[in-house]
């Protein structure tokens, strides 16, 4: 066996020794699926617990004492369940057991409870760069990202650090090392990441440009509904132009420019246009989306008929589903 003085092969010394990104990947999202029924848990426990002094909270804030109660749920839980795993006779998290990883010092020994606490707050340092820490793992000589080199820890095969460590003395030539076949990764890992993949990136991903799109797209479509209702006041508005030039008023009602009943002006989103004291009010009903159904924009004249120009606006419908002259 290996004199512990010695450092581990680095990644061009043996190829099967040092775990790669994407197996790691695959580890931390079984270990991320084994915490978070615990996180579920506790943090419902914990909410749960600030219920009552929640509510007598103004506009049901969190109150404060809350909030060291939550690190404890996302961050000593983590670390101990890690720091454990990692500094027991295990040496691995039940992830890195699956896949047959090991967490080791810079000589394959067994870490201790300190170096494997190090270990993992390390990490908040590795993905606060802009997770820059985690990709050193593809460019240092044994693969360790930077909360690794900080802890002097390496995460390897279980098979290639045995394999190192029981090999005959005439096994050592590194260049015949070298060419030892390097282990795949397995299939059913590799639709772990495709699944992660999905869960933990497109899935938020789509979930954030549907919040972004949906709303926009409904806006949308209720100002195209308000603009059919706009449409349908170019007879009215041209027969109140010729009134107000051959009699100098303005006229009371939809009789009096020949204009049938109000209910009579409809169609899809529109219930009826009223012409009352030269305003056109347009209201709108039928199949209107609820948010402008009963609601209306009214349109008055303004000025004498040499310049005559209209003036929109409205006593109940939202700014955003009216058009820029209205608003």
């Amino acid at each position: 066996m290996t004199a512990p003085s010695q450092p581990l092969p680095t990644r061009y010394q043996n190829r099967g020794m040092h775990a790669g990104f994407w197996r790691r990947a695959v580890a931390w999202l079984i270990d991320g699926l084994i915490l978070s029924p615990v996180f579920v848990i506790l943090y419902l426990v914990v909410v749960g617990s600030s219920a009552v002094p929640q509510a007598m909270q103004p506009g049901g804030m969190v109150p404060f004492r809350v909030f060291p109660s939550l690190w404890f749920v996302w961050v000593v839980v983590p670390w101990l369940y890690y720091a454990m795993c990692e500094a027991s006779a295990w040496q691995a998290t039940p992830g890195k057991l699956a896949l047959g990883l090991r967490v080791t010092d810079e000589y394959g020994r067994r870490i201790g409870f300190g170096r494997a606490t190090g270990r993992f707050f390390g990490k908040f340092l590795s993905g606060a760069i802009m997770d820059i820490g985690y990709m050193l793992a593809g460019w240092t000589e044994r693969k360790q990202a930077l909360h690794d080199l900080m802890s002097g820890c390496c995460v390897v095969r279980k098979g290639g650090l045995l394999d190192w460590q029981n090999r005959e003395p005439a096994a050592s030539d590194s260049a015949t090392t070298a060419m030892l076949p390097r282990p795949g990764m397995p299939g059913w890992g590799i639709a772990l990441v495709v699944i992660g993949v999905c869960v933990f990136l497109l899935l938020p991903v789509t979930a954030i440009l549907a919040a972004l799109a949906i709303p926009t797209y409904q806006s949308y479509t209720v100002r195209s509904e308000v603009a059919q209702g706009l449409d349908m006041t170019d007879r009215a508005r041209s027969l109140i132009a010729e009134y107000i030039g051959q009699r100098g008023a303005l006229p009371d009602d939809n009789g009096a420019l020949g204009l049938p009943k109000p209910e009579a002006i409809h169609a899809r989103y529109v219930s009826s246009v009223r012409v009352t004291g030269g305003k056109v009010v347009v209201t709108y009903g039928n199949q209107a989306n609820p948010r402008i159904r009963g609601g209306h924009v009214v349109i008055a004249p303004v000025g004498d008929a040499a310049a005559l120009h209209w003036r929109c606006s409205s006593p109940d419908i939202r700014d955003r589903y009216l058009p820029e002259g209205c608003r």
